[in-house]
């Protein structure tokens, strides 16, 4: 199945009118598929019921931001490793930086191979 996107224009930084827009593909069309969905389409391709699927990644959902906040990685060999980033203030010195300098945390996610892999045999329609 092909991955929908379509033609977008920008128009890059700097001072108005001197730059020719420039033209981009986006995916368009997404769709999503819930957790209990993903939990029935786990369930139907493994031996558990999908209220089981359901208890482990609910399970897992409380557990990641666990690990998180325990100053972990979290690496699910086969989908990838989930692992927190922050931003902040800089300053001059290193003494300097303190946890109020902190502005922002987020999570990163890298793919693992198994993914990545998979994700290199998408195929791409345009549309419009």
């Amino acid at each position: 199945m092909a991955i929908s996107y379509k033609v977008v224009s920008k128009k890059p930084g700097g001072m108005a009118g001197e730059n020719t827009p420039r033209y981009y593909p986006m995916v368009t069309n997404r769709q999503s598929a819930d957790l209990r969905a993903v939990c029935e389409m786990i369930s139907e391709r493994s031996t558990l019921h999908a209220a089981d699927v359901v208890g482990v990644v609910e399970s897992l959902i409380d557990l990641v931001p666990e690990l998180l906040l325990g100053g972990y990685s979290v690496k699910l060999d086969g989908l990838g490793v989930f692992s927190l980033h922050v931003s902040g203030v800089g300053r001059e010195l290193p003494a300097q930086v303190t946890s109020r300098d902190i502005t922002g945390v987020k999570v990163g996610f890298l793919p693992g191979k198994r993914v990545k892999t998979a994700l290199s045999q998408a195929k791409f329609q345009k549309i419009g």
